[in-house]
């Protein structure tokens, strides 16, 4: 079931220049210190890095063998996660 909400032009303007002004903060925040942003890895790419099905990747998780973030339906993974796996010699059973 879905739902229409109707905003004023106005009150939609003011949330997009306070959400591009958090942005901007967030950058210059980073920017300063130095550190750059984490980027989170999907489960495709997770995949990709472990050789690894999707299936696996869900026993890993089930398990907690692996940290995960769930956003909606995707599943993200950080980076020093996966390389840990593969540092510690987890390995897919289907390669």
């Amino acid at each position: 079931m879905s739902s229409l909400v109707i905003v004023e032009k106005q009150i939609l303007d003011e949330l997009t220049f306070r959400l591009d002004t958090l942005k901007n903060k967030i950058d210059n925040l980073y920017a300063g210190s130095g550190i750059a942003p984490k980027k989170w890895i999907d489960s495709k790419e997770a995949c990709q890095r472990l050789s690894a099905s999707k299936r696996t990747l869900q026993s890993f998780r089930d398990s907690g063998i692996l940290a995960f973030t769930k956003i909606g339906a995707k599943v993200f993974y950080k980076p020093e996660d996966i390389e840990k796996m593969l540092l510690l010699g987890y390995k897919s059973t289907n390669s």
